[in-house]
């Protein structure tokens, strides 16, 4: 008996999922107040990484631009992405299967298993230059993002 009410109060949780998936338009966990990607100023770049260098090594924003910023570890090895100041005090939603730290000033970097894959979804508020590196000893990877505002953007 008891295993009938396990199974019938699984079977529920299973559905009660299921319909909440079908109302809210398939995504179960989203963001109140996340911008979905796909408007006209929203960019996805994807930066490699692979024989220990980050591919490409520069990489264009514009300030508000809500960017999808892909890292792709194709090394057999850990690696970091370590971001100077360019997401200090800004919102930052991470996802894959890296593990990212936060400090007092908010997301400082993320590290990346081999084969492994994180996406960095943010707004940069700041115009600059801004280094990124892998931390981790004896790695001599870097690179840099730089952000412009409009009237600045190269294209």
């Amino acid at each position: 008996m008891k295993t009938c009410q396990r199974n019938g109060v699984l079977l529920l949780f299973v559905l009660m999922a299921w319909l909440w998936g079908e109302h809210s338009g398939g995504d179960v966990v989203q963001p109140v107040n996340a911008k979905i990607l796909g408007q006209a100023d929203d960019i996805a770049r994807t930066i490699h990484i692979q024989n220990r260098r980050f591919v490409p090594h520069l990489v264009n924003f514009r300030v508000g631009q809500h960017v999808r910023l892909i890292l792709k570890n194709q090394d057999v090895e850990l690696h970091a992405f370590v971001p100077v100041d360019l997401l200090a005090r800004t919102n930052v939603q991470v996802s894959g299967n890296g593990a990212p730290e936060f400090g007092k000033d908010g997301f400082r970097r993320v590290l990346i298993p081999s084969r492994g894959q994180v996406e960095l979804v943010f707004v940069p508020k700041e115009e600059g230059a801004f280094t990124f590196f892998c931390d981790l000893p004896g790695h001599v990877m870097n690179g840099t993002i730089v952000v412009n505002s409009r009237e600045n953007m190269l294209e």
